[in-house]
């Protein structure tokens, strides 16, 4: 299921853009919908502010960052890792891709599409000699993720 499941990646439809004149805030919220994924902007080391535009945080930090630089077409099919050494040498900025809660970072060597569909936990939990998200759950009284993390 996992091979067909990155095939069909390569072919998604649900591409997504990050441009310069896009607010932080709005490309966050976008790829958040998209890859059911939370995307971290760096200004420096710190968290960029959401409310600029990726060419206005050029004007705010001291590092340069290429806002003159066109769209750039994000696929499921992207490993994390290639997707942010795309957007460093694209833009010059630092990003992180989290899970959906924003608790922990997605390993490089997973792709969007497969970090969308939470494999990255599933391994973590199949580590931990749980065979399922759902069994994960159950052995810590919890109905869903939002709940677990609710109480941890």
């Amino acid at each position: 299921m996992g091979l067909f499941n990155n095939f069909l990646d390569k072919f998604k439809t649900k591409d997504f853009h990050l441009s310069p004149n896009l607010l932080i805030r709005t490309a966050q919220k976008k790829f958040s919908s998209n890859f059911r994924l939370t995307l971290r902007v760096y200004k420096g080391n710190q968290f960029a502010d959401p409310d600029l535009t990726f060419a206005k945080l050029n004007k705010k930090t001291s590092a340069e960052i290429k806002s003159g630089q066109k769209d750039l077409i994000i696929k499921s099919s992207f490993k994390v890792g290639e997707f942010e050494t795309l957007v460093k040498k694209h833009y010059g900025l630092k990003i992180q891709i989290a899970d959906e809660f924003d608790r922990y970072l997605i390993n490089d060597k997973y792709t969007l599409g497969q970090a969308s569909r939470r494999e990255p936990l599933l391994d973590w939990c199949k580590e931990r000699g749980h065979n399922s998200i759902e069994d994960f759950l159950k052995s810590k009284n919890c109905n869903s993720l939002a709940d677990y993390y609710e109480k941890h």
